[in-house]
């Protein structure tokens, strides 16, 4: 033993540990149920995502055939008959559906008005749904990290209390290297249970080949396999050092189930109420009083609506060199109703961006809590790789509002430059029309600028690593043998 080299020390220690624990049917009935939920929840997973995928697809079917036979009729009763766009689930969704149970699965778009998003699936899911989903992530992100406190919270108060530890330690094995190569064993455990678990997800990804939603589902997948690995490996060492440190196994179990529930439950809900108690967002209500407000009284000092109308109205009259409307070269009814749209636009964006600010505020804290809880930045990091953050349903929705400004748009140039003022009803537009506005097709953003936005979950995570890289240098000697 004392001619051993310390790697050499190191994986004999993990190899003891491995055999000690193969005889334990304990773990392995543990083992079992943990890896028995993950399957569960990862089927369910599938079963919600093959649904979801079939009935948005119909429904985009369908929609777009409205949209296309909708017949013969004035370009603006077209912009207010307008279409229905569904959010589409990533394939990943099945993993960690994140955000998507409380976000809208569909948008209704027509002329003035961006309408909220529809069909949350909570809504159907009554007080069940603050216990949480079961999800593969959630298995992974609570249930593991409890399965690897109650088979490490005795790794060395046992063998303290047997004399094993008081025998090794003789021999000259030092306690850096028994910790060292506890640590080991143990993540080696829960390596068996991740790797096979991701290596089917990624097989599972490819029917994402026939719509993409994420082009990068591989990256994506190997990026949560890192993400996990790395908290498994903080889970995993900080627990063998608790129970280094500790007197007995009871106080190694109550410190690191205190730990366990305080990072994975009662940090996430008090950072839920910190973000709405410290940002507070307005009722609905006061939103879009706001909204409707500045849009008819003007902001910044734009003028009331009927004064833009005048100022427009007089800036086309001179333009052209005419008196009266009739006489302009276009409808001046379908360049008033863009002028209005894009009006509104900027009315609705600036009131949105205040919003999302605060909305990011309230995330803000979650993000910094990662420092000291490693479930926040994991739960956060696997939302925005299976695209289920609101990062991701941020961007959904921008894509469906621009697609709306386009379609408005499209049919206002066609009214203005195609129909004559004091005209509605006589003009109608047809098929040719209609086809011009592409069907919409949502691509996300690449896993690189996803985690751009989780900058302080990365570098936590990152320092909860390098924290307990250097509590396993740290023991010497133990106290108490």
């Amino acid at each position: 033993m004392l001619k051993t080299s310390t790697m050499g020390t190191v994986f004999l220690m993990a190899s003891k540990e491995i055999k000690n624990m193969a005889r334990q049917r304990t773990l392995w009935t543990l083992l079992g149920v943990v890896i028995g939920l993950m399957l569960l929840g990862l089927y369910t997973g599938h079963q919600v995502y093959r649904q979801q995928k079939l009935m948005v697809d119909r429904a985009s079917d369908q929609k777009r055939t409205e949209w296309l036979e909708q017949g013969e009729k004035h370009p603006h009763i077209a912009a207010h008959y307008g279409t229905y766009v569904f959010k589409p689930k990533t394939i990943l969704s099945l993993f960690d559906h994140g955000l998507d149970t409380y976000t809208g699965t569909s948008v209704y778009l027509e002329a003035h008005y961006p309408h909220e998003f529809m069909f949350r699936p909570v809504q159907g899911y009554g007080g069940a749904i603050r216990f949480g989903e079961l999800t593969a992530a959630l298995v992974l992100q609570l249930l593991l990290p409890l399965l690897i406190i109650f088979i490490t919270f005795q790794s060395f108060t046992k063998e303290r209390e047997t004399g094993t530890l008081r025998l090794l330690i003789s021999q000259g094995v030092s306690v850096r290297s028994i910790l060292m190569g506890k640590v080991v064993a143990f993540t080696l455990v829960g390596f068996i249970v991740l790797t096979p678990f991701f290596i089917g997800l990624y097989l599972l990804s490819g029917e994402e080949s026939e719509n993409q939603v994420i082009t990068d589902v591989g990256l994506r997948t190997v990026l949560l396999f890192g993400i996990y690995a790395l908290y498994l490996f903080v889970f995993t060492g900080f627990s063998v050092w608790v129970s280094l440190k500790s007197s007995s196994a009871r106080n190694a179990l109550l410190t690191l189930l205190t730990f366990w529930m305080v990072t994975g439950v009662i940090i996430p809900k008090t950072a839920a109420n910190f973000g709405e108690t410290l940002y507070p967002l307005p009722s609905m209500k006061a939103f879009k009083e706001g909204i409707h407000s500045d849009i008819a009284n003007g902001m910044d000092g734009a003028g009331s609506r009927l004064e833009r109308e005048a100022r427009l109205k007089e800036d086309y009259l001179a333009h052209y060199g005419v008196t009266s409307l009739d006489q302009l070269p276009l409808n001046f009814e379908g360049v008033r109703m863009q002028e209005g749209e894009e009006y509104s636009n900027k009315v609705y964006d600036a009131h949105n961006d205040k919003l999302y600010a605060r909305f990011e505020e309230q995330n803000r804290i979650g993000s910094l809590l990662a420092f000291v809880a490693p479930y926040m930045a994991v739960r956060n990091l696997s939302m925005a790789m299976a695209g289920t953050d609101w990062y991701s349903f941020n961007d959904f929705t921008a894509k469906t509002e621009t697609y709306r400004r386009n379609l408005i748009r499209t049919m206002n140039r066609d009214m203005a430059e195609n129909s004559r003022y004091g005209e509605f009803f006589e003009y109608k537009a047809d098929e040719k029309l209609w086809e011009s506005i592409e069907d919409f097709r949502y691509v996300s953003f690449t896993a690189q600028r996803a985690l751009s936005f989780y900058r302080a979950e990365l570098l936590a995570l990152t320092l909860w690593v390098l924290w307990i890289l250097f509590l396993m240098t740290i023991p010497r000697k133990i106290k108490n043998l």
